[in-house]
């Protein structure tokens, strides 16, 4: 089985004024389970060193986090869309017109 490596997000705790993310990564297989704590920034030595990424996962658990955000209520920004969404619309227009020829005895073309 190896090691299992996950990324979640959690809707965290509603204060007044705030409404956080909660992000949770762990590792839970054999070797036993562990799980990150808080990011550590450092000081590059210089400007012109290039930045590593703090973290690095695979297409499908990106995918499980952005059902994740998606969840606790984050949207994408106006005007950027959403193929699920779009999808969605496009099979409600379907059923709807399946219904409408049913009722008025028309044939679909």
């Amino acid at each position: 089985m190896g090691q299992e490596f996950r990324i979640r997000a959690r809707l965290g705790p509603l204060y007044l004024g705030q409404d956080n993310i909660e992000l949770y990564a762990y590792q839970h297989g054999q070797g036993g389970s562990f799980s990150a704590k808080k990011l550590e920034l450092t000081q590059p030595t210089s400007m012109n060193e290039p930045l590593e990424p703090f973290i690095k996962i695979e297409r499908d658990e990106a995918q499980v986090l952005m059902d994740d955000l998606w969840e606790a209520g984050i949207r994408p920004t106006e005007g950027k869309g959403s193929a699920g969404s779009i999808r969605a619309t496009d099979d409600h227009l379907a059923d709807m017109q399946k219904i409408a020829f049913h009722l008025l005895k028309i044939q679909p073309k």
